[in-house]
């Protein structure tokens, strides 16, 4: 494994090395150190909305892990967690993926069009069973995930929150949030 290469030294010298290993400012010069179960891996992580990556080694323990995935449903350093938990027998609760169930009639309340001031665009929300979709003009209708009564998204980083008594619809994004009105 590539790390684990880079920590026997068949890659880089020993004062590279230490120097991918130096933390400055909370920052690493390449790495960045990680603690699990009192225990200090190095590596880096990164991703973008939908994928995450992880590569971490404890020189400790001679312990490397390679973790990636293309479609985020859990938040990754919670899953490397789990992995080095269940490694060294600690307790690890697995997650529940349970839908949040939304009656029909409370989702009947935010099921309309909706548009924002000035904008051409109008924004569609049906319900099909106990399901909501979300339809922008000239696009496929998305099926939304409940999350509370009230609140619902599409993986990875687009949450709607409804007040049905204001007649209005949240959008949120990573790069800011809209609020959208319901027409009459």
């Amino acid at each position: 494994m590539f790390i684990q290469a880079v920590f026997d030294l068949k890659l880089v010298s020993t004062s590279s090395l230490m120097l991918m290993t130096t933390m400055r400012d909370g920052e690493g010069m390449g790495m960045e150190r990680f603690s699990f179960a009192v225990k200090t891996c190095y590596g880096h992580a990164g991703g973008s909305g939908s994928s995450g990556a992880w590569l971490a080694y404890c020189p400790d323990e001679k312990l490397a892990l390679a973790y990636a995935t293309n479609m985020k449903n859990y938040p990754v350093p919670d899953i490397v967690r789990g992995i080095f938990d269940t490694y060294w027998n600690r307790p690890f609760e697995i997650p529940t993926f349970d839908a949040f169930e939304v009656s029909a009639e409370v989702l009947d309340r935010y099921v309309g069009v909706y548009s924002i001031d000035g904008g051409p665009a109008k924004l569609t929300i049906t319900r099909r069973g106990n399901t909501l979709y979300f339809q922008p003009p000239g696009q496929s209708a998305v099926s939304l995930e409940a999350t509370a009564q009230n609140k619902f998204k599409i993986d990875p980083a687009v949450f709607f929150e409804f007040d049905a008594a204001k007649g209005q619809m949240t959008i949120k994004r990573p790069n800011g949030e809209r609020v959208f009105t319901k027409e009459k």
